[in-house]
């Protein structure tokens, strides 16, 4: 069940940024089944912000990968965290969308990493984040695309012709956006 504050917050912004609620009700449903604090590190995730450049950090060395260290130049906002901390903080995700910390690092987040638990941040930069990724994938393969997306950062696919992440989509369905899916499927 999705509470009132998170309510209030996914209608704001599915109006601000032209995203279907169905699906902002769906993801945050299949992310954290609307549970405002979860968080999780993913040390596997390889898609860093370099605060310095304002643009993707470069590729890890395969010492770099899974170390809780972070390198020499990777940045991180004095006063707020240390490099390490920030280092965890972009691999990992935070609140009921579950944002990466590197993803909101890029569209401009600048506070501690907690605080994309809140409903506000966190709503609004996984909205943000729906929202670039429908300019790209929705006219291809629509609100599912865009959904797959979202889990996985781009649209995949494995050998079978069939999603790398379709359990992840057919769960967000389950949440909420199977018709959403289907009505997008039904004009192509």
């Amino acid at each position: 069940m999705i509470a009132d504050r998170i309510k209030e917050h996914a209608e704001n912004y599915s109006e601000l940024f032209h995203i279907p609620l169905q699906l902002i009700f769906a993801i945050i449903m299949t992310e954290s089944s609307g549970n405002v604090w979860a968080w999780r590190t993913e040390a596997h995730y390889r898609y860093l912000w370099d605060l310095r450049k304002k643009a993707p950090f470069r590729t890890l060395d395969k010492h770099e990968r899974n170390n809780e260290i972070a390198p020499k130049d990777f940045g991180y906002i004095r006063g707020l965290s240390s490099r390490n901390t920030e280092w965890i903080g972009q691999q990992a995700s935070w609140g009921c969308m579950q944002v990466m910390g590197a993803v909101a690092r890029e569209y401009g987040f600048t506070e501690a990493f907690p605080q994309l638990s809140d409903p506000g941040q966190g709503i609004y930069y996984g909205c943000k984040h729906l929202d670039t990724l429908r300019n790209v994938w929705l006219e291809k393969y629509g609100w599912a695309g865009v959904a797959a997306a979202y889990n996985a950062g781009s649209v995949r696919f494995g050998k079978d012709c069939e999603l790398v992440n379709q359990h992840y989509v057919d769960t967000v369905a389950g949440h909420g956006a199977a018709d959403l899916f289907k009505r997008m499927e039904a004009t192509a």
